[in-house]
């Protein structure tokens, strides 16, 4: 029952971050797409997500909204290929 419980609080409050982070990275695709870029980074940057980290990957790769600069590029995508790997494994403990 304690097990149940716990699982249930950690879903909870992974929902709840979840729901939040979504509409930072929402606002922040939108203006993406809009290309303000800018204001797109300054959006992805909040999120701290993989997905996020991708999309800063890319513009600093290319420059857009931002100074170009590989080596933050590169390590945008090294961060994002880091959360991807938490957030996978999150999930598949979840499912134990």
């Amino acid at each position: 029952m304690k097990i149940r419980n716990r699982l249930l609080l950690l879903v909870f409050f992974s929902l709840v971050t979840v729901q939040s982070a979504s509409a930072d990275f929402d606002s922040a695709l939108s203006a993406f797409r809009q290309q303000r870029y800018a204001e797109a980074a300054v959006e992805f940057k909040k999120c701290d997500s993989a997905k996020a980290n991708f999309y800063l990957s890319l513009m600093y790769g290319m420059g857009w909204g931002v100074r170009q600069n590989k080596e933050e590029s590169a390590a945008f995508l090294s961060r994002a290929k880091k959360l991807e790997l938490m957030e996978t494994n999150q999930i598949a403990s979840l499912t134990r």
